[in-house]
């Protein structure tokens, strides 16, 4: 399983998609500066680094993006490989069961990557504005509350705002695995690359605005409230446990699906 786990990791990050990633992130980063209630240049107002991540992460359109992000450079790798006739090879060379292994864990991690290097190439970005290292307070992006951050684990930034950070980076790896898995799944059943890439940002959309607009959902249903945290507070309680379930229920339901519906399209070959 190592050589072929090896082979779809090497196959991952040399795709040029990453470029595309890190197009779209900095626009992020030009969008959310642009859109900020704190001006980025203004030296009347300098921030933590850290906020001033959370701000560009809610003004830049980062959350609509994110599924688009994790999906983009590798999820739909097993229809190329179904497509190209590159599957048959594969089960010549190894068990079928050790490629699905390494498939799913090379496209998780290349999602989780993903996200997680577009928040940093973010954060990196906005170094380029006046900033205050020592400054412990917050102005989240929906109020200009100061204080720690709303939502889970906000203490950490009043603790250290580099812990809050790494927190942040944590939730991106996270949100950017499972939904990667999730456009994997979608692509043993659906045999259209555009729709299997925006496939996942179609559904955290979706659950996102009925979860906004209704009073019958809980904020655990709404998958943005686990990628930016500091919102779910708008939203209502929203705890780390309830982020810790709402990527695990994904995680279970792409996963099984994958390796069920993947085995039907092997018969089919």
């Amino acid at each position: 399983m190592k050589k072929v786990f090896n082979e779809e990791l090497d196959r991952a990050f040399r795709n040029p998609r990453f470029f595309i990633i890190l197009v779209l992130a900095m626009m992020s980063f030009f969008i959310g500066t642009y859109r900020s209630p704190v001006p980025a240049f203004s030296t009347s107002a300098v921030l933590h680094p850290v906020n001033r991540l959370i701000l560009n992460l809610s003004y830049g359109e980062f959350g609509f993006l994110a599924a688009l992000l994790a999906a983009l450079p590798f999820a739909d790798s097993f229809l190329d490989d179904f497509n190209q006739g590159f599957l048959r090879l594969i089960i010549q060379r190894t068990q079928f069961r050790k490629y699905l292994m390494a498939k799913g864990l090379a496209v998780g991690l290349t999602g989780g990557i993903s996200l997680l290097l577009t928040v940093l190439i973010i954060f990196l970005a906005g170094l380029s504005s006046p900033a205050d290292w020592k400054i412990m307070t917050s102005t989240p992006g929906g109020s200009f509350y100061l204080g720690e951050p709303q939502g889970p684990l906000g203490s950490l930034y009043t603790l250290n705002p580099l812990f809050y950070l790494l927190y942040l980076l944590v939730s991106a790896f996270g949100f950017g695995t499972v939904y990667a898995l999730m456009g994997l799944a979608i692509s043993t059943f659906i045999h259209n690359r555009y729709v299997v890439l925006a496939a996942p940002l179609i559904f955290v959309q979706v659950l996102s605005f009925l979860e906004q607009r209704s009073l019958r959902l809980t904020p655990a249903l709404n998958p943005l409230n686990g990628l930016l945290p500091f919102n779910a507070a708008l939203e209502g309680n929203f705890t780390a446990d309830a982020q810790l379930i709402q990527f695990g229920v994904v995680l279970v339901i792409s996963v099984s699906c994958f390796l069920i519906l993947a085995r039907k399209s092997r018969a089919a070959l």
